[in-house]
């Protein structure tokens, strides 16, 4: 997954004798289903798509033309394109962390959100090939950004924090996004988080009658 996501970061093709000769290597044979997962974990917790953009999938006649690309599958847009310049693992790492906070109800304490973020293999202390410094871009660029809090929970020894959703994302991104992005991460329906679907049905509401949709073009036939 993250060599699939570094290669795309730099723009570089995705060639599946590649991916064989860097990662896969002896463990061809079960190169359909390494795939298969990766592809799953994309979908799920970045919102991308691995697509299969030449060559017959999995077929020996022809590895030499199989290249992939990543596709993205995510909303909202807007916020891949302006707030994290395109950078496509960096908005789903962002909805993770927001997603975390909105099931929390409040805020989410930080070991709480790097036990999440250990079973992606992202550690605070450990440069990572796609994000670098992960703890330095969690607590500082996205706090800069205006998308997340990162406050110190008060009265408590030795000291620890917490994250809160950021001015910038109750903006820019809807609970209602949130939760679509959970179903899919989870691959449950919204309503498995009761409260939480229901507070985002009644901000869609809100939202939807603070602006209404333009009535549409008067039909000549309806006025005769």
């Amino acid at each position: 997954m993250w060599y699939v996501l570094v290669k795309d970061q730099k723009r570089m093709s995705i060639w599946f004798p590649d991916m064989v000769r860097d990662v896969i290597g002896t463990y061809k044979k079960w190169c359909r289903s390494i795939l298969r997962r990766t592809s799953l974990i994309l979908a799920r917790v970045f919102g991308l798509h691995l697509r299969l953009v030449c060559g017959r999938p999995l077929r020996l006649a022809s590895l030499h033309t199989m290249e992939f690309a990543l596709v993205r599958a995510l909303e909202p847009a807007e916020l891949d394109r302006a707030a994290l310049g395109g950078r496509m693992p960096m908005a789903g790492l962002l909805l993770l962390i927001l997603s975390l906070i909105y099931v929390k109800g409040r805020g989410a304490r930080e070991s709480a959100v790097w036990n999440v973020l250990r079973v992606l293999g992202l550690r605070p202390w450990k440069k990572h090939s796609t994000f670098a410094d992960v703890r330095r871009l969690i607590t500082e660029e996205f706090v800069q950004r205006n998308y997340l809090k990162y406050q110190r929970v008060p009265c408590v020894e030795p000291p620890e924090y917490e994250f809160f959703w950021g001015a910038r994302a109750s903006r820019e991104i809807t609970k209602m996004q949130i939760m679509e992005f959970l179903a899919r991460v989870f691959k449950k329906d919204p309503q498995a988080w009761p409260s939480r679907y229901r507070e985002a049905l009644e901000e869609a509401r809100a939202l939807q009658e603070a602006n209404p949709a333009p009535p549409g073009p008067r039909s000549c036939l309806a006025e005769d």
